[in-house]
Parts: C-alpha cells; structure tokens; sequence
C-alpha cells in the first residue's frame, strides 16, 4: 500500500509539473500577442512576477526552443534519411 501512496504522489507531482509547464507556455503565447502582463497573470493564475520574468527570459528560451529543436530534427531525419548506397538501391526496385 506504501507504493501506492508513493505513486499517487509521483504522478500528482508530474500532473502539477505538467500543469506549470503548460500555464508558463501559455502565457510566452500570450505575451507573444502583446497581451498586458496584468492580465495574463490574472488569466493564467501565475504570479505577476513570474509573467515579468517570463517576459525578460522570452527571447533567450525562444533562441533554447528553436536550437532543441533543431536538433531534434536533425536527429530525426538522420534516422529516416537513406544514405546514398541505400538511396541508389531504391531506383533499381
């Protein structure tokens, strides 16, 4: 039953963690539109301070968002792109 507990207790901090990390996107979103800083506190339950941190820090996570994701996707098309061996192969099926 302790493991139980324990669970419900990790998957409640995850759901929290999940919960933030999607409230902070909405409100970048929304600072993205130009929306005052008062109200997306108020809309998003963040704190004021918080919003103004996330307003300061927007440039510098955008240029983290758009590097990781790069990355991903160079990742990702090294897995799916044939080399040029296997490229060739496919003409002659």
């Amino acid at each position: 039953m302790h493991n139980s507990a324990s669970q419900s207790k990790t998957l409640r901090e995850a759901w929290e963690e999940g919960l933030q990390q999607g409230l902070t996107q909405v409100a970048l979103n929304m600072l993205h539109e130009g929306i005052d800083l008062g109200i997306v506190a108020k809309l998003t339950g963040l704190q004021l301070e918080k919003v103004k941190n996330l307003q300061a820090s927007d440039s510098v996570y955008s240029q983290i968002l758009v590097k990781d994701f790069l990355e991903l996707s160079e990742s990702s098309l090294k897995k799916i792109w044939l080399n040029p061996e296997e490229d060739e192969a496919w003409k002659d099926l």
